[in-house]
């Protein structure tokens, strides 16, 4: 927008309801003009303007038409600029949540008065008092992101979370639960099933900022949802600060519109970042796909953006850790005391020395203060306790050993996210089928599987979405596409009789049902598995699981059908990096066309280094074996 008709455009806007001379307007429009402010970095980032996939202009991700001033805000930075510099002549009330423009809009003003230097006598400034108490109430001095480890029962969350965590100036290290945290959330209300994911995927939610009690958001995580936690100190300095608490205040109640895979909650944060420091550019590093681990590994390549990394265990983490160091007796002895809280005054247990008492009673509170669904709640002949009265009697019992006992370390079953493999996938692999040899490019576009390596990801635990491969028969010169993944996900956690939880799988999508007259065949299939997981731990750690379920295929030649289904195996670690998986899958179709089927797969995962590994298979169809060897890259 040219120079002239910045200045008539304010004018307008002046007119109707500025209350300073239209000369110093039209002054300060002409200098943002000059200074080609519009186009700067700072006023971008803070309008949240992204460059057009073609590379011409500009478009805001914000969606609420109370975020702009301009009509045309949205993709028009110039006009926005001249529209807001009017609006801060003016006490109409304007905005989300409306007010006079300079309060509605400080990060903007504050930028602004800093870029034109304005003149206080002819631009006076208006007291923003809701904004400099809520400001006070945060008392926000650093900021912190957090990274809270996926959950796989809610589909929002199969990836992980990410949140701001705006620390207190007055917090001591010991005390970050008094502090506020920022998250960008979808309302998903009112939708379930297909329509949940096929809104989350074209940007059906709307999306907004919110503020939360951190305190009651890692309640809510750890104790209920047990989500191990990593928090990652942001080294912003005062005025990074003072920009950030600014913008938020300008984002409360507008607008965004919500995707699943690019501007989620990981992607939001980094805009946030780039308000708060405008010489980061992280946020357009991301396309069409980002992921929470995504980010944190970008955050943590940027020098001096991390000052260092805390881990917060969920509480089931801790139950988990301390049952695991507990043997045989000790195991039996946990089961009693949930089932008679008398049990901590009984012979047997004082026989213990005071450090296995120590850790069955710390074992013992955690299942307490879970709540809700774990053992450890009744009292003498079985009768229930009230909770606070059972958590006293195991606290006082813990207190009467004495404060010099060692305590076990307890460290989150999730490790580093930004310690683990990127989330896409590419690989080039060789084989043989029934004879034939093949040459196969395979991709998936997130996120991991159980035989890549732990590092970054909950150990038992792998979603996979958008996955498939294409093969290459030299000798018959032929092309097919051998597999078409749309979503996978499973979770085969051992079986602990104080957390009990079944192992189950969930998968769909197109794969391989090679006969001898259709060796390139393709069926579409869905399972749904629960059943039990459990381990072993010899000369190295084995997972040993049975899932039985339910199956349903379509294609290669016969008509819909299904039936019961069980896949059973192992998946074992002889070396960290190297796991071996062998399992067996037996469907039994007695809807549709009636047939038995059985397919085992053997199959072995060395990690050479975060962003390569190497894979080999054998696999055997109901009548055709094959095998394959291949390279997996992941970026």
């Amino acid at each position: 927008m040219r120079a002239g008709a910045l200045l008539a455009f304010g004018l307008v806007l002046w007119a109707s309801g500025a209350r300073a001379d239209p000369a110093y307007l039209a002054d300060l429009q002409q200098r943002a003009v000059e200074a080609h402010l519009a186009d700067s970095r700072g006023w971008q980032v803070l309008l949240h303007y992204r460059r057009n996939a073609l590379g011409h202009g500009v478009t805001s991700d914000a969606d609420d038409p109370r975020f702009f001033l301009a009509p045309g805000g949205k993709t028009d930075p110039a006009a926005e600029l001249a529209a807001t510099l009017a609006a801060f002549f003016s006490s109409e009330p304007v905005g989300a949540e409306p007010q006079p423009a300079q309060c509605a809009f400080v990060a903007r003003y504050a930028w602004l008065r800093q870029a034109l230097g304005f003149d206080a006598g002819r631009l006076p400034e208006q007291r923003c008092e809701a904004f400099f108490r809520w400001k006070s109430e945060l008392d926000a001095g650093a900021a912190t992101l957090v990274f809270t480890s996926a959950y796989l029962n809610n589909p929002a969350s199969l990836f992980g979370h990410t949140l701001l965590r705006l620390d207190r100036r007055d917090a001591s290290a010991g005390t970050p639960l008094l502090a506020y945290a920022v998250s960008y959330a979808a309302d998903d209300s009112g939708s379930t099933g297909l329509m949940y994911g096929i809104r989350g995927i074209a940007g059906g939610f709307t999306g907004y900022f919110e503020l939360q009690s951190y305190d009651r958001l890692v309640r809510n995580y750890s104790d209920i949802e047990n989500r191990d936690i990593w928090e990652y100190r942001l080294n912003l300095g005062a005025g990074q600060m003072d920009r950030l608490i600014a913008h938020l205040w300008e984002l409360r109640g507008v607008k965004f519109d919500y995707y699943f895979f690019s501007e989620n909650c990981a992607w939001q944060l980094l805009t946030l970042l780039e308000v708060a420091d405008p010489s980061l550019a992280l946020s357009d590093r991301f396309a069409l796909w980002v992921a929470p681990p995504d980010v944190l590994r970008l955050i943590n390549a940027e020098a001096g953006l991390v000052q260092g990394a805390t881990p917060r265990p969920a509480r089931g983490s801790a139950i988990r850790r301390r049952y695991a160091a507990l043997d045989a007796p000790e195991r039996a002895q946990a089961q009693a005391i949930g089932a008679d809280l008398e049990h901590v005054d009984t012979p047997v247990f004082r026989a213990l020395a005071p450090d296995r008492q120590a850790l069955l009673l710390d074992l013992a509170v955690d299942l307490r203060q879970r709540g809700g669904d774990g053992p450890g709640k009744a009292g003498e002949g079985g009768v229930a306790l009230p909770a606070d009265e059972g958590l006293h009697r195991l606290l006082a019992a813990r207190s009467a050993l004495g404060p010099g006992l060692p305590s076990l370390a307890i460290a989150p079953y999730a490790g580093r996210p930004e310690a683990g493999h990127a989330s896409h996938r590419s690989g080039l692999a060789v084989g043989q089928r029934a004879g034939e040899g093949f040459i196969e490019l395979s991709a998936r576009a997130s996120f991991h599987d159980l035989l890549e390596a732990d590092a970054g990801y909950a150990p038992e635990a792998a979603i996979e979405l958008l996955g498939g491969s294409l093969r290459h028969s030299p000798g018959s010169g032929r092309t097919r596409l051998n597999e078409l993944s749309l979503i996978s996900i499973e979770s085969l956690s051992p079986f602990n009789p104080l957390l009990p939880r079944p192992a189950w799988r969930a998968r769909a999508g197109w794969v391989p049902a090679p006969k001898r007259d259709c060796p390139d065949c393709l069926v579409f299939r869905a399972q749904a598995l629960a059943g039990l997981a459990t381990e072993t731990r010899g000369p190295w750690r084995i997972l040993w699981f049975a899932l039985p379920g339910l199956a349903l295929e379509d294609g290669a030649g016969h008509p819909a059908r299904a039936g019961p289904s069980i896949n059973a195996g192992l998946i074992a670690e002889p070396l960290t990096g190297w796991k071996i998986s062998a399992q067996l899958a037996h469907t039994a179709f007695r809807r549709g066309e009636s047939s038995d089927e059985a397919r085992w797969t053997l199959a072995q995962h060395y990690t050479l280094n975060r962003a390569l590994a190497v894979r080999a298979a054998w696999k055997k169809f109901a009548e055709i074996r094959e095998f394959s060897v291949g390279v997996l890259v992941y970026f």
